[in-house]
């Protein structure tokens, strides 16, 4: 399954035509913000990429809800302005950010406001832009706005998020990353499953800190996944358990099937979880005799008695 493994993790990856337009979006966006808070020329400073688009984790094919997560850092002044009023400040804020957006993208184009966020949803309906307003302290951390039930101000962290996830992914070699997107593509295809980007990453990340923090080749992404869909049956919460389950006895199964060389039938499995996206192979190799045989495993992620 090594060659069926690579051409997955590739048809899931932006291509670099979709990166390059989430990148002119989400900085058209901050642009026009920086233009108004700010009399210096926009060059970048004044935002701060996090979430999927950061890690390079998010996968196509897109969907309209795969919004680029992007941070706008607002001048004290104006943080000073509106933690001042006596009235919901924060949602204050976000319709004046929503107003000023409206400047620039009045024809086609949504713009909401709610909760701690304004999002533009564009006319193509790829990369929505989640705008998130925020003051920058010393101390490199954020105050964020949220507007809901009368208003408040937060504490955010992404950077602290970014380095966990860029951390991991350096010394696995990139496997953090691409376990992640071929994660994403099955919560995609089980439809009966919600599982948030946030907690895939990080479960991903406590994973390889037990197994594979070296990183890991295509042909064992197989036992990868396998062994993740083991060590989250037993973590996962109960609403998760289930899909977690079949999940794994369908990864077992590909295995077992590859073991017996009939790659047919494990891309088969691969497919029930991962879905079109993993390369279908049509035919199985002449049988040849083998002696060997196979034991099965306890797994090293259950419980103790």
């Amino acid at each position: 399954m090594e060659k069926q493994f690579k051409d997955f993790c590739e048809n899931i990856r932006l291509t670099s035509q979709q990166e390059t337009d989430a990148q002119t979006k989400y900085s058209g966006v901050c642009k026009k913000l920086h233009d108004h808070y700010y009399e210096t020329q926009y060059d970048g400073g004044t935002k701060l990429l996090f979430g999927s688009y950061k890690t390079k984790t998010n996968v196509r094919p897109l969907t309209a809800d795969q919004d680029v997560d992007v941070l706008f850092k607002i001048p004290k002044e104006t943080y000073d302005r509106y933690k001042a009023y006596e009235s919901n400040g924060p949602a204050a804020l976000l319709q004046e950010i929503r107003n000023i957006l409206k400047e620039k993208y009045s024809t086609t184009e949504t713009i909401k406001a709610w909760g701690k966020i304004v999002l533009v949803q564009f006319a193509d309906g790829c990369h929505n832009v989640e705008l998130l307003p925020a003051y920058e302290q010393e101390n490199k951390t954020f105050i964020i706005p949220n507007s809901e039930n009368g208003g408040s101000w937060e504490n955010f962290d992404p950077r602290g998020q970014i380095d966990k996830f860029c951390n991991s992914n350096g010394i696995s070699g990139g496997l953090t990353a691409e376990l992640c997107r071929m994660l994403k593509t099955w919560v995609r295809n089980t439809s009966s499953l919600s599982y948030k980007s946030y907690d895939i990453q990080n479960d991903v990340i406590n994973f390889l800190g037990w197994n594979y923090s070296n990183g890991s080749t295509y042909s064992e992404y197989p036992y990868v996944v396998k062994d993740f869909f083991d060590y989250l049956k037993y973590r996962c919460s109960e609403d998760k358990k289930s899909c977690v389950e079949t999940a794994y006895s369908r990864s077992v199964k590909a295995i077992e099937y590859m073991d017996d060389d009939k790659p047919k039938e494990a891309s088969e499995e691969w497919r029930k979880i991962f879905g079109n996206e993993f390369p279908k192979v049509y035919s199985n190799p002449e049988k040849k005799n083998s002696n060997e045989s196979f034991s099965k495993v306890s797994s090293p992620w259950a419980p103790f008695n």
